[in-house]
């Protein structure tokens, strides 16, 4: 998939790439197809292990959080997350890259907006009041924006994990979290 669209890979390109048989392929898979789900299954897998570990971050928050306390939880909320993407750079790259699969990326963006729903909820169980009178768009339609926002932040640091540490791209999401955009940008106060 890194040197072409997964639509052009054949069962035999595998089996040509791996080594293995043709029989050994057909016992676990059906085809190519049930071979990508399955390798896409075990990462998001992997991505909502670190997703329910970084929940930690937020249980007990009881009250609205300043915004020094806002930056110091989200700097903690992404530590195991942070962990995943780097360990899966590769693939997550690949996956999500113009050979990769839409489905992959909406199945993240998906994983990320239970979690964050949950993790809202337990912070404070009137968000989505707030939400309605704060915006004109459905509050189910703020999170899916913001969650779209937050994995495209997080695919594009992981580019540059020879420059950025871990620890460099939680503040980095910290700030993008309490921030505006344009304040972000250093175009606004």
């Amino acid at each position: 998939m890194k040197e072409q669209a997964f639509n052009e890979i054949k069962v035999k390109d595998i089996i040509l790439a791996s080594g293995i048989s043709s029989r050994t392929f057909y016992q676990y898979y059906k085809d190519t197809h049930a071979l990508l789900l399955a390798v896409e299954d075990d990462i998001l897998a992997e991505f909502n292990k670190a997703l329910l570990a970084d929940r930690e971050a937020v249980n007990g928050i009881d009250h609205v959080l300043s915004q020094d306390e806002l930056i110091k939880v989200a700097e903690n909320i992404s530590k195991n997350s942070i962990s995943f993407f780097l360990k899966n750079k590769d693939k997550l790259e690949i996956l999500t890259s113009d050979n990769g699969d839409i489905r992959f990326f909406n199945k993240m963006i998906e994983y990320a907006n239970k979690e964050f729903t949950i993790r809202m909820e337990m912070m404070n169980p009137n968000y989505k009041a707030i939400l309605a009178q704060e915006q004109t768009i459905p509050p189910d339609m703020v999170l899916g924006i913001f969650d779209i926002n937050i994995i495209n932040v997080v695919l594009q640091l992981i580019k540059y994990n020879d420059e950025l540490s871990p620890a460099d791209m939680r503040r980095y999401i910290a700030g993008y979290l309490t921030r505006t955009p344009l304040q972000f940008l250093g175009l606004m106060k």
